[in-house]
């Protein structure tokens, strides 16, 4: 992983509605203006573990305390 990479057992943080959230936004951009971009990384964000999600979430500048329980 990259640099925000660690350890995700982190039982508080709501990944199915994290992952549900990302996937909304890359399906987003997929119609809007990036096509076969938000695709790939829709599709990413649906077969992520824990990590990647946090990974592709920081990206994207989300903001994880909203998903925290």
């Amino acid at each position: 992983m990259g640099l925000f990479s660690h350890k995700s057992n982190d039982g508080n943080i709501d990944f199915d509605k994290l992952r549900e959230d990302l996937m909304d936004e890359y399906g987003a951009q997929m119609v809007s203006f990036t096509g076969a971009m938000g695709y790939s990384d829709m599709c990413d964000a649906q077969e992520a573990s824990e990590d990647e999600l946090l990974e592709l979430a920081r990206r994207e500048g989300a903001n994880i305390e909203k998903y925290r329980r």
